[in-house]
Formats: C-alpha cells, sequence, structure tokens
C-alpha cells in the first residue's frame, strides 16, 4: 500500500531548492566537518541565503556543508555543490558507522546513496526499488522502499518521498527547519576538487 505524507510536499513547492542531504551515524558533527574537508574550528551560523550570497559571480561554486545533530546521527546540509554526493567522500563518512545521503536533481535526476564502514552499499537515480550495488547485499534493506513507489510504474519518480526513505534507513525525523534556520557552516572541496580521481570509483 503506497505511504501518504504530505510532510515534505514543500520541497517539491521550494523555487530553486536543490540540496544534499547526508545523514551520518557513528560520529560527531566535528568529525564530520573533518571528513567532509572542512575544518571544525572555522565555522559559523549561517542560512541558506547567506550561503548563496557567498558564491562567486563567474562560473564555479565554493562548497559549504552545515551540520547539526539529531539523537544519534549528524545531518549535513549542501545547498549549494555536491560533495556529498562523492563516493569517496560517502566512504569516509561511513567509515566506523553508516550513512545516508540524498540528492535531489534539478531535471528530476534524484539520487540516493548509501555506504556503511566505509564500503558503498547503494548508489543510484531514484527510479522504482532502490536495489543495492551488489545483488543481495544485506546491509540494505527492501523493505524500506515498501509502499513508497509504484513498483507497476519503474520510471516513477522518488522526489520528497527520498525523505521518507532516509527517516526509515538512519531512523530520524527530518525537520522543515534544518533548510531554513542558521546551520553550523564550514567551507569545504566542491565536489570539482574529486575529479578524474579514485574518489569517484564505485564498485
Amino acid at each position: 500500500m503506497e505511504i501518504l505524507d504530505d510532510r515534505f510536499d514543500w520541497i517539491d513547492e521550494e523555487e530553486g531548492l536543490y540540496p544534499v542531504l547526508t545523514l551520518v551515524e557513528g560520529v560527531s558533527e566535528d568529525e564530520t566537518i573533518r571528513r567532509f574537508g572542512g575544518d571544525p574550528a572555522a565555522t559559523r551560523a549561517l542560512v541558506a541565503d547567506e550561503i548563496y550570497g557567498l558564491q562567486p559571480n563567474r562560473p564555479g561554486h565554493r562548497g559549504h556543508v552545515g551540520v547539526g545533530t539529531v539523537g544519534k546521527v549528524v545531518f549535513a546540509l549542501e545547498v549549494v555543490g555536491s560533495t556529498g554526493a562523492v563516493p569517496g567522500v560517502l566512504r569516509e563518512l561511513s567509515r566506523g558507522g553508516r550513512c545516508f545521503g540524498l540528492l535531489l536533481g534539478v531535471n528530476g535526476d534524484d539520487r540516493v546513496h548509501y555506504a556503511v564502514d566505509g564500503d558503498l552499499v547503494v548508489y543510484e537515480e531514484a527510479y522504482g526499488p532502490v536495489t543495492p550495488l551488489r545483488e543481495g547485499d544485506v546491509r540494505w534493506d527492501p523493505g524500506w522502499c515498501v509502499g513508497l513507489v509504484d513498483v507497476s510504474d519503474p520510471a516513477g519518480l522518488w522526489c520528497s518521498r527520498l525523505f521518507l526513505l532516509a527517516e526509515r534507513v538512519m531512523s530520524v525525523t527530518i525537520d522543515r527547519s534544518w533548510f531554513s534556520r542558521p546551520l553550523r557552516t564550514a567551507e569545504i572541496p566542491g565536489s570539482a576538487t574529486f575529479s578524474n580521481s579514485s574518489a569517484w570509483d564505485i564498485p
């Protein structure tokens, strides 16, 4: 049965918001920032509009990640850039724990990522039920997707339902305020920094 939950309808209505949200379990905020390539001693409280304002007028983005903690999970939000979607960064973030990431693409190419203890388990565009990179990998529970996608329509888009999936996988409740309130923010390398490197290797 399809789960009807309108808590994240605002995501689809928010013009220009194509975030990368990464949920990390097993490390602190400081360590999360370090694993993103930032300096936890050089953070400041910023909201999304302020991060947009820091972007250069010429092509090219400056990476920033805002972090917060809910229960045992650190959430890391990028409103500009996609460093958290780099496979090597995901592997690093998950060392000693696990992490789940989602990316809402400007062209509808939404993506989902999951890594456990330094190993990439899922990395795919979100069409139909999510499947692990290695068939039968028990670290990914197919039950997490039940009711969130129409299995009869393999071309169906996940969109905001990725947030519901993230909640199931990481046992957290995502709050809209994460996207509007000031977050402890660090400058980090942009995803382009990892071009043509092993950081993009996918098993």
